[in-house]
Formats: structure tokens, C-alpha cells, sequence
């Protein structure tokens, strides 16, 4: 299944954004065994505030083994990937020590 990240928005940046993100995507990804490509094609920004609600919520609840087995990120530019990167390591150092 692909989920156009564009339709949260051309800049993905605050925390509001990435909350009503989270509940779509855990959804999609709770539902289905299918693997999920998120396509950022018309995405020109993520900030680290939607990264973390996003990414680094989704591997805090499911483990960095299962988001990483089941998504794919296709079209994100070297900054948004980094910021993605990071958030995503951060959460799942925290829940290692959880």
C-alpha cells in the first residue's frame, strides 16, 4: 500500500500534524499485513516535532524490527530522511530502556 505524504500537507512540521498522521498510518499498518511505502513525492519539509510523532511513535509502540520490515520510504530528500532517521533512533533508545 502507498500513502502519499502529501496529503497531510507540502510541509510536515508541527506535532498536531503528526498526531492526526500517527492515527492514520498505526491504523493502516495495525490493519493489514501489507507493507506500507510512504511516497513524500510534493513533501518539501518534515520537521523534527512531525518525525517524532510520526516515525518515532511508530517505532516506541510497534519496535524499530517491525517498522522497519514492513515500511519503505520512496522520493524523500537527504534532510527529511536524516530528521526521519533521527527521530526514529531516539524513540527506539528510549524504548529500549523502557
Amino acid at each position: 500500500m502507498v500513502l502519499k505524504m502529501s496529503q497531510f500537507g507540502s510541509s510536515l512540521c508541527t506535532r498536531d500534524m503528526g498526531r492526526a498522521a500517527f492515527e492514520i498510518i498505526n491504523d493502516v499498518l495495525s490493519g493489514s499485513s501489507d507493507r506500507v511505502v510512504f511516497d513524500f513525492c510534493d513533501v518539501n519539509s518534515v520537521t523534527n516535532s512531525f518525525a517524532d510523532e510520526v516515525f518515532g511513535r511508530l517505532v516506541f509502540q510497534h519496535g524499530f524490527d517491525m517498522v522497519r520490515a514492513r515500511t519503505h520510504f520512496e522520493n524523500v530528500d537527504r534532510f527529511s530522511a536524516v530528521t526521519i532517521r533521527t527521530a526514529m533512533a531516539r524513540r527506539e533508545s528510549v524504548a529500549a530502556l523502557a
